[in-house]
């Protein structure tokens, strides 16, 4: 794929919030890129994990934040069982 897996340290830009308030406590955004990538793509997301990445990817995205030429990956770590956890939530009930 191109990717490099050996990146310096001070190359790694970290950018926080998409998380809160708690690891483990859904928030409007995750709730929000868990549905949109279930209604688009038919691809579930864990709320608790998977769900707030992509939640913080779309924001990136939303901002401006990735140029049109720009690649992204998107690593999918699972976590499916975890979603039934959270169904009411995602369901909006």
């Amino acid at each position: 794929l191109g990717v490099a897996l050996t990146v310096p340290r001070e190359a790694v830009v970290s950018i926080g919030g998409y998380w809160q308030p708690k690891y483990s406590v859904p928030n409007p955004m995750m709730v929000e890129a868990v549905q949109l990538l279930a209604r688009t793509e038919g691809i579930p997301l864990d709320p608790v994990y998977t769900g707030k990445i992509m939640a913080g990817l779309i924001g990136l995205a939303r901002q401006g934040h990735f140029g049109a030429d720009e690649n992204l990956l998107f690593v999918h770590t699972r976590g499916l069982p975890s979603l039934h956890v959270y169904e009411s939530v995602l369901l909006g009930r």
